[in-house]
């Protein structure tokens, strides 16, 4: 990226102008309206299968790179974690409640984990692929990134792994398992390896995002100021992914399984 000069003259606020490289390919959703059915063929198993892996070494990198933070950061993140999981387990049906008095009980083993720079929204019109083979060639939109401990977002790539239906909800793809087996060893292979703690600590820090991603209106900046969701036609379409990852038997995480 590089600064071209700026437009505007006297009292008038400057307009700066940057100019930047266009990332190639296209949108992983341009990607799906192109060659994403029917979803079980051979040719999207596969091209599901290598982005899966792309994204679990897309993830390590941010392992390798920790981001140093003040121990102040780390208490006022632990403090602001540990209002707004109290907040939702108060005003959240009460099926939530065991969940989110686990990631209560459960966060300083979250706080343990390595603080990475997080895509606050991997989804599939950020993720840029390859047209011929779905690879990962780079990530786009990161206004909201933030630091926080890895795994947070790790919840983003279930929509990489199954579709959400506004009637129905959530449905994983048959594909499902050997999509997550992909990804558990790619990430674990590129990073040297879990233990058994750490590898939990992340699957308690993937609950932690959701459930204060989907548990709360819009994070986005210059908006009202994030309250908890209710079950009304917006709250509706967050509360969807809340049951079929946390309390759904079918769909929930692994680590309730």
């Amino acid at each position: 990226m590089s600064f071209e000069g700026k437009i505007g003259e006297g009292a008038q606020e400057p307009l700066y102008v940057y100019l930047m490289s266009r990332v190639r390919g296209l949108t992983h959703l341009d990607f799906i309206l192109l060659h994403g059915f029917p979803e079980d063929s051979p040719e999207n198993i596969l091209w599901r299968k290598n982005l899966i892996g792309d994204i679990a070494h897309f993830m390590a990198l941010s392992w390798e790179n920790p981001q140093p933070v003040s121990l102040e950061y780390r208490s006022n993140l632990r403090h602001t974690y540990v209002r707004d999981l109290l907040l939702l387990w108060s005003a959240l049906p009460p099926r939530f409640q065991p969940i989110t008095q686990t990631c209560v009980d459960s966060i300083d083993d979250i706080m343990s984990l390595p603080m990475v720079l997080l895509h606050q929204d991997l989804g599939s019109c950020n993720i840029m692929v390859e047209e011929a083979t779905c690879h990962l060639v780079g990530v786009i939109d990161w206004a909201e990134a933030e630091v926080n401990p890895f795994g947070f977002n790790l919840y983003s790539i279930q929509s990489l792994m199954g579709k959400l239906h506004l009637r129905n909800g959530w449905t994983l793809f048959g594909d499902y398992n050997t999509l997550q087996d992909i990804f558990w060893e790619r990430l674990e292979r590129e990073i040297g390896g879990l233990s058994a703690s750490q590898r939990q600590a992340i699957k308690l820090a993937r609950i932690l995002g959701l459930l204060l991603t989907r548990g709360f209106t819009s994070r986005l900046a210059n908006e009202p100021e994030p309250t908890p969701i209710s079950d009304d036609e917006y709250g509706r379409y967050n509360m969807m992914s809340l049951d079929a990852f946390l309390i759904n038997p079918q769909t929930r995480f692994d680590s309730f399984k």
